[in-house]
């Protein structure tokens, strides 16, 4: 299959979806077999070969057979596809999980860049975590400092004192975490690699 049709192919929505480990796939897309594209897709995207056995299982439920061999040789030339280094680390920082489809000199290089990449995406959420509790408390605290403009008594606005106090503490805590990355508003996925 020309390159191209195999990325016309690719980019066609299919019904096979992959939700709590399990292959669901139409009626219909067993009816029209495709199964070395299939395959192909399947192993370009990373999918295991247990895969065509779930979607096997799925089309024997609808009284059709699947092609298995056409699939696996579409999945081995989809695997050629998924295996570079350069898609290792883009599986990675989308925080993809790796399926362990990939063998020979290629599945070092593609595990290395792999880890790189989720070693990114890991950081790039932890700061995005600590953003959102910054965020959270400097909301916080202007809750509490219009509080403190309303309250009544002295021992009102004396416990809301205390309490922004420890949340401006929270916050300068949360800053000093956030250097780690680069400061706040800096990500650097750079100082991940």
């Amino acid at each position: 299959m020309k390159t191209w049709k195999l990325l016309a192919f690719l980019s066609i929505p299919t019904a096979i979806t992959f939700t709590g480990g399990c292959a669901v796939i139409s009626e219909d897309e067993c009816q029209a077999g495709l199964w070395y594209e299939r395959g192909i897709e399947d192993g370009a995207r990373g999918r295991s070969q247990a895969t065509v056995y779930k979607i096997a299982q799925k089309c024997h439920e609808y009284g059709v057979r699947t092609d298995t061999a056409a699939w696996m040789r579409g999945h081995e030339e989809g695997v050629e596809q998924y295996c570079t280094p350069e898609n290792g680390f883009v599986v990675g920082r989308r925080g993809r999980d790796y399926e362990g489809v990939c063998t020979g000199p290629t599945a070092d290089l593609f595990l290395a860049n792999y880890e790189r990449g989720l070693a990114v995406y890991q950081a790039e959420q932890e700061y995005n975590a600590l953003v959102s509790q910054y965020e959270t408390a400097e909301r916080e605290v202007y809750r509490v400092e219009e509080a403190i403009e309303e309250a009544e008594s002295k021992e009102e606005r004396r416990a809301l004192r205390s309490q922004r106090r420890s949340l401006l503490r929270e916050m300068r805590h949360l800053e000093a975490e956030m250097m780690r990355f680069g400061g706040f508003g800096a990500f650097n996925p750079l100082l991940f690699y």
